[in-house]
């Protein structure tokens, strides 16, 4: 039969979400047991036994050597715990979707991957590649947006999709879809509010368009082997989605109603911390610096913003010590509706690291942010169909500056064409509309 939804897990009066996900034990981990326990809401972590201390316990001739209890248990309680049997459906259903349903009500939101090295990270947010059942949350999300649009019964609407997707590596950016753009920069204007300037956004209509642009993005973006993991996401990777949505008022209401609402929803896949006392030298070793020295940072502005909820007001938020920090300042005390997945391993040897991840998930637990809904002003009906033919126009500019393949110009014609023809039909429509009205006034006049 049909597999019943969970609920979905969302924290009240602008708390971050923090949800735990244990991934299952690899083969080569399940010779030294499993030190997870978990329950609902609550997950303990139990301390391995390590040889130098069964030593001192043997030397001591203490009882506790033949016990059955660890040697210490940490508990800690979070929004949910997902353990090693949950499926991408239920992680996504039960932490992202709510996020994906504001940002559809107009708010911004942000969902955030965060943990050690081989943890889950990529897999939980980008899923396996050529599997259904396993896709992510990224795949996953840009179905329910197409589907909400696909299934609205209200003929005023109007909707409209953007997409971008760029990588910080070595505390640069640069865009996964235009690689020829690097080191781009965070900036913050009133009209637009935080964004990366010159970073290529793309107008999307459908689950296969979007799937064809993050395979490209997903190919560009750094990997490498490490100690821990054989294809290790070496940068912090974020997929940028616009949804607009504009409302066409009935006939002979002039301009009033006519509102816009947008969302935006930000998917982070950030790269994991690792020990670099195992990690090799060269660029890997850099890569690894980098990488800590960013989610330390990211710790930091979590501890401070921490420090803030217990009323301390003056505390100085240093968002701008990372690109990481700067680019999710709106996601982590702003305005935005925040879900972070903390991903550990179950392992007896990524105790430590594990152990790093709860406490930091505990601490962002505490961070509050104030969610408002993005409502524009007033908009006509030309506004969507301006925003179609500035698409259409930067499109033109990329084909006649680049030199593309046959095949390639030949989609992105067509592609073109597609564009220009729901361009013509919006505004067709709000022409109708605007000679209706007029011709109902004039009618009133005479009657």
């Amino acid at each position: 039969g049909k597999r019943q939804a969970q609920p979905s897990v969302m924290a009240e009066g602008g708390a971050v979400t923090v949800i735990v996900r244990v991934r299952p034990l690899l083969s080569a981990e399940q010779a030294h047991g499993d030190v997870c326990r978990s329950s609902g809401n609550t997950l303990v972590l139990d301390e391995p036994e390590s040889p130098h201390m069964r030593e001192l316990l043997r030397e001591s001739g203490s009882s506790l050597l033949g016990a059955q209890q660890p040697l210490a248990s940490y508990t800690f309680n979070f929004d949910h715990v997902f353990g090693t049997g949950s499926s991408q459906a239920e992680v996504y259903e039960r932490t992202a979707q709510p996020a994906v349903s504001a940002v559809l009500e107009g708010f911004n939101a942000t969902v955030i991957a965060y943990g050690m090295t081989g943890a889950g990270k990529t897999f939980t947010m980008e899923g396996a590649t050529g599997e259904r059942e396993q896709r992510g949350v990224t795949p996953r999300a840009f179905e329910s947006i197409f589907e909400h649009i696909r299934t609205c019964t209200d003929p005023s609407k109007r909707f409209l999709v953007r997409a971008s997707y760029l990588q910080i590596y070595n505390e640069s950016i640069s865009d996964l879809l235009r690689t020829d753009r690097t080191g781009l920069a965070v900036r913050e204007d009133r009209r637009r509010g935080l964004h990366v300037e010159g970073l290529s956004e793309w107008v999307v209509r459908s689950v296969a368009e979007v799937g064809r642009l993050l395979a490209r993005g997903q190919s560009a973006r750094a990997t490498g082997s490490t100690r821990l993991n054989e294809l290790s996401s070496r940068s912090h990777a974020v997929v940028l989605v616009v949804v607009e949505q504009a409302s066409v008022p009935p006939e002979g209401s002039g301009t009033a109603g006519r509102r816009v609402r947008v969302g935006k929803l930000n998917l982070v896949d950030l790269a994991g911390s690792e020990r670099l006392s195992g990690e090799s030298s060269g660029t890997r070793l850099q890569e690894s610096k980098k990488i800590n020295t960013s989610l330390s940072a990211l710790g930091n502005v979590v501890a401070a913003l921490s420090e803030r909820a217990t009323g301390r007001s003056r505390v100085h938020i240093p968002y701008r010590d990372s690109k990481l920090t700067r680019l999710l300042e709106d996601s982590l005390g702003g305005k935005c509706k925040t879900t972070m997945i903390a991903l550990v391993s179950p392992a007896a040897s990524a105790f430590s690291e594990s152990l790093s991840t709860l406490k930091f998930a505990t601490r962002a637990k505490t961070v509050r942010n104030s969610p408002t809904v993005n409502v524009g002003d007033a908009v006509t009906q030309d506004a969507l169909h301006r925003s179609l033919e500035a698409q259409l126009a930067a499109l033109h500019a990329e084909l006649t500056q680049h030199s593309l393949t046959s095949v390639d110009l030949t989609l992105r014609l067509i592609e073109r064409e597609e564009l220009h023809t729901r361009a013509e039909k919006d505004w067709n429509q709000g022409q109708d509309a605007l000679r209706r009205s007029q011709e109902n006034q004039l009618a009133a006049l005479h009657a």
